[in-house]
Parts: C-alpha cells; sequence; structure tokens
C-alpha cells in the first residue's frame, strides 16, 4: 500500500532470495507492469528463476545477478522506476542509486531487521527523500478460548434493560443477572515469540 503499486508499474528490487516478495509484487504488477530483482548469489537467482517460470510469472519478472551495494542499479532504468525495494544489510549504501532510478515523487521501501540499520538508513534518507515512515513488524499470537459470560434477562418489574453492562439495575438500586452463555474470548499473548523486523517507507524529493 505504502509503495503505492498498482498495475503497470515498474518496480526494482535488491535481494531476491526465496523470491517470496518478488512474486507478490509481480501479481501486483500485473498485467502490463514489470518487476526486475537483483540478488549477488548466482545460485540463488537462478533457483528464484526456474521458479517463476514454473509459476507461469517470467513474463512479469526479470532477475538478474548484481552486487547493487556495490555496483549499484543499472544506469537503463535511470529515471523510469515507479518504486524501489531494498532488503540488503547495509541498505544505506544502495539509496543514493536507488533515488537516481526512481521517477519524481517515487518511493522506496527498505527492509531491516534490526534499528541500527534503519537509523543508518534514515540518515541518508534526509538527503533526497521525504515522508520518511518506519514501521515495526512484530507477531503477535492470541489466546482463543470459551468461556462463559452473564447476560441480562427483562423481568417486567422496571428493570433497564438499556444499560450496557453485565448486570441490568432495576428501579429499587438492585440488579437481575441471567444464566451465563458460551462465548470465544481472545487476548494478545503476554510474550512474543520470535526476530522483529523493520520496513521503513521514504518518498523521492520533487526537483525544485
Amino acid at each position: 500500500m505504502y509503495l503505492e503499486i498498482v498495475p503497470g508499474c515498474l518496480v526494482l528490487e535488491s535481494g531476491t532470495g526465496s523470491g517470496s516478495l518478488t512474486t507478490s509484487l509481480a501479481r501486483a504488477v500485473a498485467p502490463t507492469g514489470h518487476v526486475y530483482t537483483f540478488d549477488f548469489h548466482e545460485q540463488r537467482a537462478a533457483s528464484a528463476r526456474d521458479d517463476f517460470e514454473r509459476t507461469g510469472l517470467s513474463n512479469l519478472l526479470s532477475v538478474g545477478v548484481r552486487d547493487i551495494l556495490g555496483e549499484g542499479f543499472p544506469d537503463e532504468f535511470m529515471g523510469k522506476a515507479d518504486s524501489v525495494f531494498l532488503d540488503l544489510p547495509q541498505p544505506w549504501l544502495a539509496i543514493p542509486s536507488a533515488a537516481k532510478m526512481l521517477k519524481q515523487d517515487g518511493t522506496l521501501c527498505s527492509f531491516s531487521p534490526c534499528i541500527e540499520q534503519v537509523q543508518r538508513s534514515c540518515e541518508t534518507l534526509r538527503t533526497c527523500y521525504t515522508d520518511i515512515r518506519t514501521f515495526e513488524i512484530l507477531l503477535r499470537t492470541y489466546e482463543v478460548q470459551e468461556g462463559k459470560m452473564e447476560r441480562l434477562q427483562g423481568d417486567g418489574n422496571g428493570c433497564n434493560a438499556s444499560l450496557p453492562s453485565k448486570r441490568k439495575q432495576c428501579s429499587d438500586g438492585s440488579y437481575v443477572l441471567s444464566s451465563p452463555i458460551s462465548s470465544v474470548m481472545a487476548r494478545p499473548c503476554s510474550e512474543a515469540r520470535g526476530h522483529t523486523g523493520y520496513l521503513t517507507f521514504a518518498r523521492l524529493k520533487c526537483a525544485s
């Protein structure tokens, strides 16, 4: 949503990995857009390319072997990308290159597993990006269990059935409780297990 990817967009990605996100990006730009994804690991890129062939997405995707941190994105995409996604160990090194690839008002997203990477990336983003926002990604599981709750019942003795409470107040100040009913209750677990992550979004500043 924050990358504002729609059908017809041209998207650059660095850090293909398993190709899971790449697949989602391809579906978002279909049927007329294209995703160009790069990975420095040749075997990993070849494996992802084979997967895209099997899933019928090769017409929407192109996989390249390239060290984006050291070489930047290819010059052929300069000023043509609608969005750029980075999943790199040192994303701040690729941010200047991404800025050259983006169209005016284009968007960038960077995934980082630790806040130190986020801080350093944001320092670099301030030079030519605006609207910088970071969101923490933390999986929260919920405990769900069945229980019983009391409910109100009307008895025609001046009891107020409109009170939004578990008990119904009668005209003499007393309360009437009904028999409990079964219900499903849920609450977030007090402890979150697993590693967190951060998504940082930014928009390229318009040329003055």
